[in-house]
């Protein structure tokens, strides 16, 4: 198993991912501001998911900020609760800094997504990655027709390309390595007809061994999201 070095990235100045709700999108934007700043890269973590998130960087922030070379932008503490189009008022001087790495957390819908259309131009071709994230046991990501449909919707709403994919799929407790080798096949095959490559794989840091044998690196994830529980429990 080959493990994903961030330093990857670093031909981008723009890290941005995407994807429907539950995708697990936050968890990895999360990760990956983590991941480079224990190699010392500072980045600026943005909370960019305003409509009707799932969960929101703004509510696990208190989680992450142990970590030196990450700051978070985020909507005002007021809107933790609530669900309301507001971005901090700085937040494009913030997107225009060029000697931090920028990773942005965006909707997981189309009106969320297009939240980040009216920067767009500060996001030219060639200077950015936009990852879009499947988990392809969530609704709406299910299979490659429904896949390829979210993505066009995604990237017409935002009016930025799409020039990656994350393959995120997991039931949590009961993900098996043959959910993992099954589910895997779809998401390659939504690549292969868009002809945009599967960047890397995520898995829980403290189930390595179920992608084992994915051909594509892997991204180890630290969770900050609470699971729902079990039945009984």
């Amino acid at each position: 198993m080959k493990v994903f070095d961030v330093k990857l990235l670093l031909d981008k100045e723009s890290q941005i991912f995407g994807g429907r709700i539950g995708s697990g999108k936050t968890e990895i934007a999360v990760n990956i501001a983590i991941k480079m700043a224990e190699q010392n890269i500072p980045n600026v973590l943005f909370d960019m998911d305003i409509v009707k998130p799932y969960v929101r960087i703004r509510d696990i922030k208190d989680k992450i900020s142990m970590y030196d070379d990450i700051e978070i932008v985020s909507p005002p503490d007021v809107t933790r609760r609530i669900d309301l189009p507001i971005l901090p008022p700085h937040i494009i001087s913030k997107l225009m800094e060029k000697e931090k790495q920028k990773i942005l957390d965006i909707g997981g819908d189309p009106y969320g997504a297009g939240a980040i259309a009216q920067f767009k131009n500060l996001f030219p071709e060639g200077n950015y990655n936009f990852f879009f994230v499947v988990n392809t046991r969530r609704p709406e990501t299910s299979n490659t027709k429904e896949i390829i449909e979210a993505m066009a919707q995604i990237q017409d709403a935002s009016k930025l390309t799409i020039n990656a994919l994350v393959f995120n799929t997991h039931l949590r407790w009961e993900t098996t390595e043959q959910v993992i080798r099954n589910e895997y096949k779809i998401v390659k095959e939504v690549s292969e007809e868009t002809k945009i490559s599967i960047y890397f794989a995520c898995v829980d840091e403290k189930h390595q061994n179920l992608v084992r044998d994915l051909d594509v690196p892997i991204l180890p994830l630290k969770l900050f999201v609470n699971p729902l529980p079990r039945l009984g429990e």
